[in-house]
């Protein structure tokens, strides 16, 4: 029994390392307790409790793929149960934030990490506000937002990320970045652990995180050093050539502190003054690349959704012609002010991986052609981007213009929406599955 538990301890303990969540993030079971007092009320063997179950199986299954900054604007109604599923990426050394705003007091908002168990990551606290985690590693994400049965209303959400770790130089930035990690150091026998910040002699060196001083003292190479240990992310932070060390050993001090200043000391007495700076993630052994955790992505702020783009919400569309479409929002593009010019990125997984760059292969996105004929739905639009959703229930991203472009008949109810569209195409192909349209009262019975 005690193998039994200490394996069980493992395998939690690994799986929490995975990320770090705050308290008011951490994953909840409340969604789980709705879903067993629907079994107690015996509603999910009614139609609307069976379509609610599959709408939240199908958000994790089929979601949509997209990547921060993003910020979409969705409906739900009530006589249409449907979740929203959101797969995306999460880098070591970022922070993702996830922004909810909502007209609705009773909803689900849960984080999963995509892997087979779909393990529980983080979840929303509340009726508004955010989820917040740094992922240890790197991985796909799955949040599902569902309302609970017979509820309907909007939800505006925003995800976010960040580097997850304060700035190390004070008055300078990435821009100051003139050696990275993996760079070659002592004729290719080693590489670099770390990454140099050029800056004048004597400008304060500041604590990366709230963190505890372990150690301040001399190494040949590294000249005067302070190190630092982070216990929630279990990082070490390794700071090297200073001119002064301003802390002592066993002390605790707070993102944005002062410890030290720039200096040349150690092996770096014949180069311009700098900070090499290293981060360690469990082990002295284990050297990560610092830029994620100290840069933030070229692009922070999602594009709004504006007035006019929010009022096509609701909108039922008949296609005219074959619409192609997908289930990815693609990414702001914008080229980065300032390039990590680390060496390994552009090697393989396995080359990656063993130098402290481990990287998640991309899911695949699904594609379709929606055919002549088949009603839609406008529920979410983004910066550029439309979710429409069919009668079946399966979303699928394309642009306004486009969709305005091949469908002529713009309607507010999908009654009108499915009669405009002719006899012969009642039955319509998306993709693969054969749809009938619903021609009745949307109201479901209980």
């Amino acid at each position: 029994m005690s193998k039994i538990m200490l394996l069980l301890s493992l395998v939690f303990l690994w799986s929490c390392a995975q990320e770090r969540v705050p308290e008011q993030s951490l994953p909840l079971d409340t969604r789980e307790n709705y879903v067993e007092a629907l079994h107690q009320l015996d509603l999910v063997d009614t139609a609307l409790g069976r379509r609610w179950l599959e709408a939240g199986e199908q958000a994790v299954q089929l979601p949509v793929d997209m990547e921060a900054p993003l910020e979409e604007l969705v409906i739900v109604e009530a006589h249409r149960p449907a979740a929203l599923g959101y797969r995306f990426p999460g880098r070591r050394g970022r922070r993702i934030t996830i922004e909810i705003e909502s007209d609705m007091d009773r909803f689900f908002a849960d984080v999963y990490r995509d892997d087979e168990q779909r393990t529980p990551v983080a979840s929303l606290h509340g009726s508004s506000g955010e989820i917040t985690f740094e992922p240890q590693r790197d991985n796909h994400y799955i949040l599902r937002l569902q309302p609970e049965l017979l509820r309907d209303g909007r939800f505006t959400l925003r995800f976010v990320a960040e580097a997850a770790l304060h700035f190390p130089v004070e008055g300078v930035g990435e821009e100051r970045i003139y050696s990275f990690f993996g760079d070659p150091r002592d004729g290719g026998r080693r590489i670099h652990e770390g990454v140099d910040i050029f800056a004048p002699r004597g400008t304060p060196l500041l604590a990366t995180s709230d963190a505890v001083v372990f150690r301040v003292g001399w190494r040949d190479r590294g000249g005067n050093i302070v190190s630092l240990r982070d216990t929630t992310r279990d990082l070490m932070i390794y700071y090297a050539h200073l001119d002064e060390q301003l802390v002592v050993e066993g002390q605790r001090v707070s993102a944005g502190d002062v410890i030290g200043t720039v200096g040349n000391t150690g092996n770096a007495r014949t180069t311009p003054p700098h900070l090499h700076i290293g981060v360690y993630q469990g082990s002295w052994r284990n050297a990560v690349d610092p830029w994620d955790y100290f840069v933030d992505p070229p692009v922070t702020v999602p594009v709004s959704v504006s007035s006019s783009r929010a009022e096509s919400l609701g909108a039922w569309y008949v296609l005219e012609r074959p619409l192609p479409a997908d289930t990815r929002i693609p990414v702001v593009a914008m080229a980065p002010r300032f390039i990590n010019r680390n060496p390994f990125l552009n090697l393989g997984p396995a080359v990656r991986s063993a130098t402290g760059l481990p990287e998640v292969p991309e899911p695949a996105y699904r594609q379709t052609t929606l055919t002549i004929g088949t009603p839609v739905q406008i529920v979410g639009v983004s910066g550029s981007h439309v979710r429409v959703r069919t009668e079946a229930g399966e979303e699928w991203i394309t642009t306004l213009p486009q969709l305005e472009q091949i469908a002529s008949v713009q309607l507010r109810d999908k009654e009108s929406a499915t009669t405009a569209a002719t006899a012969p195409t009642a039955a319509v192909t998306v993709g693969s599955r054969r749809l009938v349209t619903d021609t009745g009262n949307p109201d479901v019975e209980m």
